[in-house]
Parts: C-alpha cells; structure tokens; sequence
C-alpha cells in the first residue's frame, strides 16, 4: 500500500519525483550481470547464451592465456567500460560475468546506462546513445575484424549480423515498470557467429588453379584477433587416366591466408590431365572441436 501511494503521489508530482521514488542506487554501483535480469529477463536469459557471458570463465580461454597470466589478453574478455573505439582496461569487480551488460551499457562519465533507444527508466537514468549501431562501438576489442570490416566497404555492420532483429519486443519484464514501456524494435543479444553458406564461397576451376572466393561475408573468413578459427579446404582430384590425388590446405587468421572479402585465391593442383575435382570446405570455429560443412561442389573440365 505504502508503494502503491507513494507511485500515485509521484504520477502528480511529475517523472523528477518517480524516479526518486523508483531509483535503485545498486544499479549505479557497476553490479553483477544477473542483478540486470531482475527487470530484463529476456535479454540476460540471450546474454547468458552468447560467447560474451563466456568469454572469461571458458576454459579455453583460461587454457590460451595460462591461468590468466598473459596479461594482454585478458581486458577484453572482462572489460571495464565498452567504448567505441577505445581497447577497455581491465576491470576488478565479477570477471567471471565476461563481457556483461554493465560492461556495455554503463558509463561512468554519465552514470547511467546508456543504449540504441530513447526511453525512460525510473530504476536507473538512461540515455539514447547511436554508437550502439555502429560497427566502431565493436572495434575495441575486435580490431583486427573491424578493420578487415572497413576494407570490405560495405554498408552492413556487424550488429546487422551479429545482433539479428527480433522485431518489436518489450524491453523489460518487471511490474510495473513494463507499464512505462511500449514494444520496441529489439536485437538478439547472444551474438551468433553465423554460419557461412554455400554461397557464401565462390570456387571455380581454371587449368590446375582451383580459385576461392569469399563473397558473402565482409570481413576475412575466418576472423579472429586471438583464438585459432579455420578454413579447410579438401580437393579430391580425379585424372583423365583414372589417377587421383587429394590437395588439403588449411586457412586461417593466425597463418594470414584466411580469405579476405571478394579477393580471389588460387590453390594450385598437382599436373596432370584433370578431369574433374570433388571441393569440400569445412569451417571449424575457435572454441569448438567438430567442422561445419559449408560447401560442397564437383568441377568438370570443359570436354575438347
């Protein structure tokens, strides 16, 4: 009852006084990730999917970086402040929370939080910021990426992928703060690494060159600033005279031969009067040991 009066008191005395009525200091205090589910359930419940929620406790990581000893590593993966364009320190507080909510969207210039949409939030103060739909906000941490991104010269940016649109969805799930909000344009925030297609690679037959051709993806494939993603290719090659031989090249960020976008490379094959060539590409993510099948193809030699 004591609530219920003091929100119609705030209603007349105007938004200044509900959110003196509503704010919740903590909130401010750069708290733990799971404290920002309290009102928006549906977006910690994605966060919790994403490799950002894992990016400091996964083993990998604390395998890759000896127990967290390589020093250089490790402020993007537990990240202060995300800013855009700007590498973060290293902050002290909930490192296991990875990149997390507060991470991205509190600022302590302004303390509040900050994102892509104007709205109003009586818990906290909030301020509409457009850096959020900007690839820059993502180079930071990702800077070999971006820069890759920028060679493209495309207008999609990494949110456009990254953070797929989940069309008009509430924002947040507490009563009765969902009441101040109506349904707005909202992106997925567990930050899919998507898969490439098969018409994602272009790959063509000329003489013995068998040609490869990242068309569909706007940065190098794969990409990585740390971590070790790969490209295989496996060509099956059948002669004229029934011989045959298998050409394996692998392609990654680590070696530079990952494929950059719309640059052809040519993977050259053994002599002889080919026939034809049986292509698989396979990509294998960082953090993951089995290959996903992208492409699968059989070039003929044109006939005399």
């Amino acid at each position: 009852m004591k609530l219920l009066l003091l929100f119609i008191s705030a209603l007349i005395s105007g938004c200044e006084r509900l959110e003196e009525v509503f704010v919740e200091e903590d909130l401010l205090q750069r708290p733990q990730a799971k404290r920002c589910a309290d009102c928006h359930a549906d977006i910690f419940r994605e966060w919790e999917k994403s490799r950002h929620a894992l990016a400091w406790k996964s083993e990998q990581f604390r395998a890759e970086t000896e127990n967290y000893a390589k020093l250089k590593c490790l402020s993007c993966h537990a990240p202060h402040q995300v800013d855009e364009g700007k590498k973060p320190v290293l902050r002290v507080e909930f490192r296991e929370d990875g990149v997390s909510c507060v991470a991205c969207h509190f600022k302590e210039e302004t303390k509040s939080m900050h994102g892509p949409l104007k709205v109003w939030s009586p818990p906290h103060p909030s301020k509409q910021d457009l850096s959020y739909i900007r690839s820059s906000f993502c180079a930071g941490c990702h800077q070999e990426t971006y820069k890759e991104w920028k060679l493209a010269k495309v207008q999609k940016t990494c949110q456009a992928c990254h953070m797929p649109s989940l069309g008009k969805k509430d924002l947040i799930q507490k009563f009765p703060f969902y009441l101040f909000h109506l349904a707005k344009p909202r992106h997925s925030h567990e930050f899919p690494a998507l898969k490439a297609g098969p018409e994602d690679v272009e790959v063509r037959l000329e003489g013995r060159k068998l040609i490869l051709k990242n068309v569909g993806v706007p940065h190098n494939l794969p990409t990585a600033d740390q971590g070790d993603p790969r490209l295989y290719l496996i060509a099956e090659v059948t002669y004229s005279d029934g011989r045959k031989r298998t050409v394996r090249k692998i392609f990654s960020p680590q070696t530079k031969t990952a494929l950059p976008y719309m640059k052809p490379k040519a993977v050259l094959l053994p002599r002889g009067d080919i026939k034809e060539v049986r292509v698989r590409i396979l990509r294998k993510l960082a953090w993951k040991k089995e290959k996903d099948l992208i492409k699968e193809v059989t070039l003929r030699t044109l006939s005399p």
